[in-house]
């Protein structure tokens, strides 16, 4: 009798282990890119942008600043994003594959948010602002997979509107 109950248990637990294990994590954003270029050529285009933004101030849009490259390969990028509004910091992944193929290349981006602050910019938007802005939606064979089970802020996303709004209160705030 004893046996049956600790096997329930032991069952029991593995359900709540698989279930968690399974859920949507709020704090991470996965979204891949696919292009029918070698992947140097995206990689030049989002390492500029990353670059361009690397500055203090916004002078693009409300979160287009404030990025910084921590690491640089042929196979990846990990780039730091601080929000200038909230103080939010968000880690950010790409891996590039395969990096020597003439034809094709598959971008996929991991973004994390290292704060506890949950309030900030739509992670979502933090990816797709830079392969937006780096014309990569352009290129050729340009093709994004990303959905909200595995980036749950794309489903709350509207990151133009987001700019637009942030822009006029700053209008706003300069015409006082």
């Amino acid at each position: 009798m004893m046996t049956a109950r600790a096997l329930l248990a032991f069952a029991g637990f593995l359900q709540l282990v698989l279930l968690a294990s399974s859920a949507v994590d709020p704090s991470k954003c996965i979204a891949i890119w696919t292009f029918r270029l070698p992947c140097s050529e995206p990689v030049r285009d989002l390492v500029k942008q990353v670059k361009t933004w690397s500055t203090k101030k916004c002078r693009d849009g409300p979160e287009k600043c404030r990025y910084e490259i921590l690491t640089e390969s042929a196979q990846s990028l990990e780039v730091k994003h601080t929000s200038p509004q909230t103080g939010k910091v968000m880690d950010i992944n790409y891996e590039f594959a395969p990096p020597a193929a003439k034809s094709f290349c598959k971008i996929k981006a991991i973004s994390t948010s290292t704060s506890k602050n949950s309030t900030g910019p739509n992670d979502y938007c933090i990816l797709h602002n830079l392969i937006e802005a780096s014309g990569l939606m352009e290129a050729e064979g340009y093709q994004e997979i990303c959905n909200k089970e595995k980036c749950p802020s794309k489903s709350s996303a509207h990151c133009d509107k987001e700019e637009v709004l942030a822009d006029k209160s700053q209008l706003f705030t300069r015409f006082l």
